[in-house]
């Protein structure tokens, strides 16, 4: 019998490499507003984060009202192509199907705006893959993982999400289960620092999705 009756993942770093087109709208954002630009290394560290969190953490000086400009002109030049720019990790579908297969429940909770990840499952194809799909609402800057995952585990119902696990690629997915009392799993294929995932409190480490399915069955 499986651990976990409900797996939520988080998107970015975690289902799909979809960096291609969030670095392309943080660039574009960036020379708009004619900043410096970050040296390549440090541009994985937008994703995991919401986006204010990650200009704010390059940017700490400018004002509030040019970190929303920011996130204005990324989510314009996102919103062209940047939806399409991802590729399945190795082995998610496989995995995410193997668990429905075994009766487990599958949902997306991510910081990616909820019209963004509407749009993503929907035109891409990978509705058959997720019982609920949860982002964050377009209008709201500030808040944490912790409210996404658990609107992710009412709209699955209190049958169908009684021993949840949530599986993400920073620590900002790990902090936000550790306060919605769920236990968690750190991908150390994503874009976040494995060290910072334990620390926060990560419950179990997968180096892959063969791993992630030997922890949920």
């Amino acid at each position: 019998m499986a651990k976990f009756d409900c797996v939520l993942f988080d998107f970015d770093g975690t289902v799909a490499d979809t960096s291609e087109g969030i670095f392309e709208g943080i660039r574009y954002g960036i020379r708009m507003e004619g900043l410096p630009m970050p040296h390549p290394d440090e541009m994985r560290t937008f994703i995991g984060p919401p986006l204010n969190v990650g200009f704010r953490n390059h940017f700490p000086d400018i004002s509030d009202e040019q970190v929303e400009q920011l996130i204005i002109h990324y989510r314009a030049r996102y919103s062209v192509d940047g939806y399409y720019k991802f590729r399945l990790y190795d082995g998610m579908e496989d995995l995410l199907l193997t668990l429905r297969e075994n009766g487990i429940k599958t949902g997306v909770a991510t910081s990616k705006p909820q019209v963004f990840i509407d749009h993503i499952v929907k035109t891409c194809d990978l509705s058959h893959l997720f019982d609920v799909v949860v982002g964050a609402e377009t209008d709201v800057l500030h808040g944490g993982k912790k409210q996404i995952i658990e609107k992710a585990m009412e709209l699955l119902g209190p049958h169908g999400c009684q021993k949840p696990l949530m599986v993400g690629d920073t620590k900002y997915d790990i902090l936000g289960a550790v306060d919605a009392g769920v236990p968690s799993v750190a991908v150390t294929f994503g874009f976040g620092s494995v060290d910072e995932m334990i620390v926060a409190g990560a419950t179990y480490v997968a180096k892959n999705c063969e791993e992630i399915k030997n922890i949920v069955l």
